[in-house]
């Protein structure tokens, strides 16, 4: 009976759209897949696999259809990357480092070819670090911290600056946020939590007062999300899966109804 009474829920979510946090049944304390969704027409695909030189390969073949990566994650032993039909004028590369400072001795050489960075991912000790060219950013840097109460403190200092937070990612031991002058961003605010149950409560809040999630990341017991303001801001929702399987299957019953995933995480 409760299965049967879990189906039916589930069921009637998916019929009424976008999900809204207090709509979404899940266990606090469970391992879970996230995804952010938006009612936006558009070409996605998913592609998961164990083995980041196998996602490299997946990468390439999908940059010859024609495809950009939107975003790359790394959770309970699978790579997932989300693909968007590309642009006319876009192009992007990337770097792959055990050390992140390798990954920095680049980036002058990058930004001097016009290319900023979009995302990063840290998984299986590997840093893989995605670059853009022909974007509407005008300047870019990156912030590394071992405490979250400093990585918080030039976060606030940064956007003081005119920098706009575009990703957050853990890794060797340092909360890291890249940041970029020049996004259609009009203010962001940056929430930390241990219970997921918890950060789906602020997120209610902060959807009430026109902010949409923009980046959520579990890093170190922590869940982490950023908020951002923007011009004609979608509805968003949400929905949790409980492994990767599951993640797929609502991505692509959401893309079928016409909804777009924006951002993915995953954590407990």
């Amino acid at each position: 009976m409760r299965m049967t009474m879990q189906v039916i829920a589930l069921v009637m979510l998916l019929m009424t759209g976008v999900l809204q946090a207090k709509s979404v049944k899940y266990a606090a304390s469970n391992y879970k897949y996230i995804g952010v969704f938006e009612k936006t027409r558009t070409h996605q695909k998913m592609r998961t696999t164990m083995d980041l030189n196998a996602m490299r390969k997946i990468i390439r073949e999908e940059w010859d259809r024609g495809y950009d990566v939107a975003d790359i994650k790394y959770g309970n032993g699978h790579w997932i990357t989300l693909f968007k039909k590309a642009s006319p004028d876009s192009h992007q590369t990337y770097l792959v480092s055990d050390r992140w400072e390798a990954i920095s001795n680049e980036l002058d050489s990058y930004w001097q070819k016009g290319y900023y960075m979009t995302n990063a991912e840290h998984g299986l000790s590997k840093w893989i670090v995605f670059f853009e060219k022909n974007t509407p950013f005008t300047s870019q840097a990156y912030e590394r911290r071992k405490s979250l109460d400093d990585f918080t403190a030039v976060v606030n200092k940064r956007w003081k600056t005119g920098y706009d937070l575009i990703d957050i990612e853990y890794g060797e031991g340092n909360y890291c946020g890249i940041f970029v002058k020049g996004s259609s961003y009009k203010g962001q605010a940056l929430t930390v939590r241990s219970r997921w149950y918890d950060m789906a409560k602020v997120i209610a809040s902060k959807w009430k007062k026109g902010y949409v999630i923009s980046n959520i990341e579990f890093t170190l017991g922590r869940w982490m999300t950023l908020f951002s303001k923007v011009d004609n801001a979608k509805n968003q929702g949400f929905e949790t899966a409980e492994n990767i399987e599951a993640f797929k299957k609502i991505f692509e019953k959401r893309r079928e109804a016409g909804y777009e995933m924006v951002d993915m995480a995953e954590g407990w």
